[in-house]
């Protein structure tokens, strides 16, 4: 059951009026259900639908390279966006291609966002005025995780993965710790399992020159929400294998994650993996963006 929370922790309260009660909102089974479901939902204003939904689809829309289908609630009274304002913005999207990411279901929730809403009435694009931390749940499928490990942000990450999984312990053989590039990664692909990941990828040492099959299997568990660790990683003589060699020197084997994410959970199911968690996103420049005092 969801408790209501107290005026003291929700500084919008003096603002709720024109609220109606909420209908309950049907999820897919897949990702994780909003926590606030039963808040009071406002009634829809003339300023949010002819100023502030459009510029923040248009904004949304210039931050990803894809969506399917893209919902999008945005609530608070008149006073308050006047201002430059909203208490609260809930965003649903599907078949979303995020800087390279792959991600078959997002959805995310922000509160307190300042916005540039004096010069959004000039016809100016949606900015932020200070960070903001949005909650979010993401669902990749496996298809989602094997196509973002072609763009360079994921293929990087897990590169500079590999490399430190086989220099501690996995196979320091092929590791030259003399070489910018110690080794180069082929035929990356994953394998996404209830509570088991398999990264298989052909390793080509720059110091042998020829490429050698790895394949591990591990468990993964959040580590301070910055972090991610290996759970009973394995080493599999196939991809398919059933068993392999327990790789107890690298259990415990944390990947940072940096400090504007903080993980809460990630469920590993069948070809599918969901993340909850918050995510920072930086605000643009401060001196590009007026005072937002509008007259009321």
């Amino acid at each position: 059951m969801t408790q209501q929370p107290s005026s003291a922790s929700n500084p919008i309260d003096d603002t709720l009026d024109g609220y109606e009660t909420p209908k309950p909102q049907p999820t897919s089974g897949r990702v994780l259900p909003d926590p606030d479901r039963n808040l009071p939902v406002p009634r829809q204003s003339h300023i949010i639908s002819t100023v502030l939904s459009p510029a923040v689809r248009l904004w949304l829309r210039s931050q990803v390279s894809q969506v399917d289908h893209l919902d999008l609630l945005i609530e608070g009274g008149d006073r308050q966006l006047l201002t430059g304002l909203v208490p609260r913005i809930t965003i649903s999207g599907r078949n979303v291609v995020y800087e390279g990411l792959c991600l078959s279901e997002v959805r995310l929730i922000g509160r307190g966002i300042k916005v540039n809403f004096g010069q959004l009435l000039r016809g100016k694009p949606l900015r932020l005025a200070r960070t903001i931390t949005v909650q979010g749940d993401v669902l990749l499928t496996e298809d989602d995780f094997n196509d973002s490990l072609q763009t360079p942000l994921l293929a990087t990450a897990l590169s500079d993965c590999f490399v430190e999984l086989l220099r501690a312990g996995a196979a320091p053989e092929l590791v030259d710790p003399t070489s910018k590039k110690p080794i180069i990664l082929d035929n990356f692909q994953a394998q996404i399992d209830p509570e088991r990941l398999t990264l298989v990828a052909d390793v080509i040492s720059v110091t042998q020159g020829t490429a050698t099959p790895f394949a591990i299997r591990t468990g993964l568990r959040v580590s301070g929400g910055q972090a991610l660790q290996l759970v009973n990683p394995e080493w599999l003589p196939t991809p398919t294998a059933k068993r392999g060699l327990s790789l107890d020197d690298l259990d415990g084997f944390t990947i940072d994650l940096g400090t504007d994410v903080a993980l809460q959970e990630i469920v590993l199911g069948d070809r599918t993996l969901t993340c909850r968690g918050t995510l920072n996103i930086i605000a643009d420049d401060a001196d590009s963006i007026d005072s937002d005092r509008h007259p009321i």
